[in-house]
């Protein structure tokens, strides 16, 4: 059975990539608060540091992207 870190980890990081192609203010805002979930209630301050930069980093880039692209 899986885990509730790893499972944390797996939505998370699917989030991520959503937030790159399809709903970036959502599924950005999901990794975040991902992040931040696996950072104080999971300590797990590493993981829940990156997930948290790069849900903002591909939200930043997805609007990016979805502003000259469409």
């Amino acid at each position: 059975m899986v885990n509730s870190k790893r499972l944390l980890l797996i939505i998370g990081w699917v989030n991520v990539v959503a937030a790159l192609l399809l709903f970036q203010a959502f599924c950005g805002l999901m990794a975040i608060c991902m992040g931040i979930v696996l950072k104080k209630d999971y300590q797990a301050p590493t993981h829940g540091l990156v997930l948290i930069g790069v849900g903002i980093v591909s939200t930043v880039i997805g609007w990016m992207l979805n502003h000259f692209y469409m």
